[in-house]
């Protein structure tokens, strides 16, 4: 059985140090202001890469109840890194967040398990799409860093089908950030939910394809990655 497929960090991090180098020309063209692009915000970003290249090698399951917890590691990797001492600094949002994740019964855990479970037979894209959905609407599933977050767990399902993740680049920088925005904005449950998140999710599973890179090794690699030691530039 041949070997899985990794992820070329680096090629990840080129990708995304030209999105900051153009951030505020690119800003210009989105429908919501967005926070810097920093030096901090990538490395963290980087590292979650990692994070999930490390979980499609080991083949875990995020979805798997016994597993679910593992989407915290993520989004306390984008918000403040693996270092110990910012894991400190952060510690009681951090608790906060997992109360917020396993309690909040409109928009935690929960919810997104249910919606996962019943989908869970639609195409790849659509799953993914759905999933980042659920994670950024209204109740959303961390208390920050939804859409780091989640476009990462996006990555990680795109990847156990075999497929190049989702990485944020000059040319779809823009139909990533304002698609977003109309979810962040949305509510996820209610009468209007009904009509108005199918229609978005479609929309963002079409997005998806077809920004996907050609040919499908790009940000792969046949050797293993290093967990993410980047410096801060």
């Amino acid at each position: 059985m041949p070997a899985k497929r990794r992820l070329d960090l680096p090629a990840i991090e080129s990708a995304l140090r030209d999105v900051q180098q153009r951030f505020t020309e690119l800003s210009r063209y989105f429908t919501e202001p967005r926070d810097p692009f920093t030096d901090e915000v990538l490395h963290n970003v980087l590292a979650g890469y990692a994070l999930i290249d490390d979980y499609v090698a080991r083949d875990v399951d995020l979805f798997d109840l016994q597993q679910v917890n593992l989407m915290l590691e993520i989004n306390a990797t984008v918000l403040c890194g693996s270092d110990p001492a910012g894991r400190a600094e952060f510690a009681e949002h951090l608790a906060a967040t997992e109360e917020h994740f396993f309690n909040n019964t409109e928009g935690g855990i929960k919810d997104l398990y249910n919606w996962y479970c019943a989908y869970r037979s639609e195409s790849v894209w659509k799953r993914a799409a759905g999933v980042y959905v659920r994670i950024l609407s209204r109740p959303q599933l961390f208390i920050e860093g939804n859409n780091r977050t989640g476009s990462l767990i996006v990555s990680y399902l795109l990847m156990r089908a075999g497929l190049p993740p989702f990485v944020l680049s000059l040319t779809n920088a823009e139909g990533y950030f304002n698609p977003s925005s109309v979810i962040r904005n949305s509510a996820k449950h209610g009468v209007k939910a009904l009509y108005e998140l199918p229609k978005i999710k479609k929309k963002y599973a079409a997005f998806l394809e077809e920004q996907s890179p050609h040919p499908s090794e790009f940000f792969l690699r046949d050797t293993p990655s290093h967990r993410y030691q980047g410096s801060r530039k």
